[in-house]
């Protein structure tokens, strides 16, 4: 590839970068299906005409935006496993570094509005909801070992810490006025597996 070329496609990767960027905010802000793509390309401070060039339409953004959360998340969950520690202390940094990214007001709203796009475009979250569950799992299964998680089924107690994460993450819609700091802390979270 030619500099000129290599330039174009860094300028091509910088504004899709920038949409993308912008996009989350207002999707955060207005949600999923009250957004059109002219308020996508207000907010990134283009015509209605560029945004086509790198999207074909707000669902897609939409979709490049929870690809990008998905597997960030996904690489999270897996992080844990290589930290240093016990299983539940593995267990409570991920807890800690998944409120963590809650209280980011732009990564939870892409996440929990996925269910208003369409079902093909929901892959990146079926992919995450495995991944995590399959994390949590074994770490309820090496803490129960050595004692520090509840003696009881580990599948229903992984369904039940991510059931409490999606429930925090669904409140934003029934609970507006609570703010970030409102969110439980780690400890009080874990408290549902500890032995």
């Amino acid at each position: 590839m030619s500099r000129t070329e290599e330039a174009s496609q860094r300028m091509r990767d910088e504004r899709k970068a920038q949409i993308l960027r912008t996009a989350a905010e207002v999707f955060a802000r207005q949600g999923v299906v009250s957004t059109r793509i002219s308020d996508l390309a207000e907010a990134a401070g283009m015509s209605q005409g560029l945004l086509y060039r790198y999207f074909a339409n707000k669902e897609e953004v939409y979709a490049a935006l929870l690809e990008r959360a998905s597997q960030s998340t996904i690489s999270l969950a897996q992080a844990a496993l290589e930290q240093p520690g016990s299983p539940w202390e593995q267990l409570h940094w991920l807890t800690e570094h998944l409120l963590l990214g809650m209280r980011q007001p732009t990564s939870l709203p892409i996440i929990s509005q996925a269910s208003a796009i369409a079902s093909s475009a929901q892959e990146p979250l079926h992919r995450l909801g495995k991944v995590l569950f399959l994390v949590l799992r074994q770490l309820i299964v090496a803490g129960q070992a050595k004692g520090q998680a509840v003696q009881r089924d580990p599948d229903q107690l992984a369904m039940l810490y991510c059931c409490c994460l999606q429930g925090l993450a669904g409140r934003q819609g029934l609970f507006r006025e609570m703010t970030e700091t409102d969110l439980p802390d780690a400890d009080a979270i874990l408290h549902l597996l500890k032995a």
